[in-house]
């Protein structure tokens, strides 16, 4: 008798275990939220090919110039107009060597251009404080029309500031979810600007 009931709950535990990681490996592992995990994780330890899988660098770099240049040639500064025109104008190369810097960050750290194009996007990762960020934390991932939205919690060491980010997350061709835009761009520079750094 006591062997018969041992048995039994030997078999119910292995059968929740066994729906908790068919839980795991067909339902969380294909959600926004896991994804936006592993962003946080290949941040932390350095992993670029996770990182790469799942921020689809290309998408966010050019969305994040397209709405930076949008601002600055509407700001009514002349020198933000002609910054933008250059954006505008060298909008491929400067994709190019922002994912060339990013992948040499995760690599060794260093990120010094080599070339007028490299010295371009240097001068954007510092308008846009790109440098002293850290990532503090996913705070949540919400549903929307397009898929998902990661609010992304960063640290500016030198602002002494957190800001949010409002991170897109889509479904690639192969149905993996991944980072595509940064939403926020155009409201994160307004707070960099009311705080007197830009």
């Amino acid at each position: 008798m006591k062997q018969s009931l041992l048995k039994k709950i030997i078999i119910a535990v292995i059968v929740i275990l066994a729906a908790a990681a068919g839980w795991y490996f067909f339902y969380w592992k294909n959600t926004p939220a896991y994804a936006a995990g592993e962003i946080q994780q290949a941040v932390q330890h350095k992993d670029l090919q996770l990182f790469e899988e799942r921020v689809d660098l290309r998408k966010v770099y050019s969305s994040a110039l397209d709405d930076s240049a949008s601002m600055l040639a509407n700001d009514g500064k002349p020198d933000h107009r002609f910054a933008a025109a250059i954006i505008k104008s060298l909008k491929p190369q400067l994709i190019d060597e922002l994912i060339r810097q990013t992948e040499l960050k995760f690599q060794s750290g260093d990120t010094e251009p080599k070339s007028i194009t490299g010295k371009a996007a240097q001068t954007l990762t510092a308008y846009a404080g790109s440098s002293a960020l850290s990532l503090t934390g996913i705070l949540n991932v919400e549903n929307n029309d397009k898929g998902a939205v990661a609010n992304v919690k960063l640290h500016d060491k030198n602002l002494n500031k957190d800001f949010i980010w409002k991170v897109q997350l889509e479904k690639d061709i192969n149905g993996n979810w991944a980072a595509t835009k940064v939403l926020n761009v155009k409201e994160y520079l307004q707070e960099r600007e009311a705080a007197g750094k830009l």
